[in-house]
């Protein structure tokens, strides 16, 4: 996908809602007519705009059980993500501990590296 499509991509909801300055819509209208690939995700994106658009103007209440079932998904366990860091599951104390050591372990050779350098240039000027 070309910067182009990338950029119209990036403007579309704006498009699709109409809050685009004409400048810029009138580009990404020129776009669309030769992008087959912008073209469906502006079809998709103004059908989404039409649904939400419906669903905002009904005044219907939401289905009965509709909160209790979300709350329920939402406790299950295939439900929850770990955070950003923790994809194994490792407990932060574990991963800390290890932070650390690698830390301690690199301090470690950078400083035998630098003492042995030290002692290499006293034999040189011997």
């Amino acid at each position: 996908m070309s910067r182009v499509c990338d950029e119209v991509l990036a403007q579309l909801p704006s498009y699709v809602d109409r809050s685009l300055d004409p400048f810029r819509r009138k580009l990404v209208a020129l776009h669309l007519r030769r992008c087959a690939a912008c073209q469906a995700e502006f079809s998709r994106q103004r059908s989404l705009h039409a649904g939400l658009t419906a669903l905002q103007s009904t005044e219907d209440a939401p289905p009965d059980g509709l909160l209790e079932s979300l709350l329920q998904n939402a406790d299950s366990p295939r439900g929850a993500t770990p955070l950003r860091g923790a994809v194994s599951g490792a407990k932060p104390a574990y991963s800390a501990a290890l932070l650390l050591a690698g830390a301690a372990a690199g301090a470690g050779a950078g400083y035998a590296s630098w003492i042995s350098a030290k002692n290499l240039r006293k034999l040189i000027r011997r």
